[in-house]
């Protein structure tokens, strides 16, 4: 194990197949993995506060020392809060690394003692996105293979 905690942030907007194969690798490495839903009042999300919460939970609960939390601030502060000093950002490509970077140069300023952790997510997962997902789901279109199993009904209520 790198460490006894790290903190994966998004806006889960839904959660995907891909954010569960990067948390799953957090499980691996740390003991206690913070899954912070990230609220931003200013943001249109497809789905509430509460459902892309219970979405996560559902998602998660097969994994031990997965935590949920919804937090309406500034991750580093969450982190600060807490005493985590390994945020760790899901990869798909050279894009997300290019992103990341910049966040990393952001938020190191405000948290001089954050170490960002790129963990890369798998080559099936590379393509997608939650806002691939929305995309589908405005078309209609079929979105199983890009979800967890466990929130698919969450997802058919809010369609309905």
């Amino acid at each position: 194990m790198i460490n006894d905690k790290c903190v994966f942030a998004g806006s889960f907007d839904p959660v995907t197949k891909g954010h569960i194969d990067v948390i799953g690798k957090c499980a691996m490495m740390f003991e206690t993995v913070y899954v912070v839903l990230a609220v931003n009042a200013e943001k249109k999300y497809a789905f509430n506060k509460e459902t892309r919460l219970k979405m996560l939970e559902l998602s998660l609960e097969k994994y031990e020392g997965v935590k949920v939390f919804a937090y309406d601030g500034l991750i580093v502060d969450f982190m600060k809060e807490h005493g985590v000093f390994y945020y760790a950002r899901g990869i798909r490509g050279e894009r997300d690394i290019e992103y990341e970077d910049r966040a990393f140069e952001f938020n190191s300023k405000t948290y001089p003692d954050l170490k960002t952790v790129y963990i890369p997510c798998g080559k099936e997962f590379r393509s997608v996105s939650s806002t691939l997902v929305r995309e589908k789901l405005k078309k209609g279109e079929d979105v199983k293979k890009y979800l967890p199993y466990e929130i698919l009904p969450l997802i058919k209520d809010v369609i309905k």
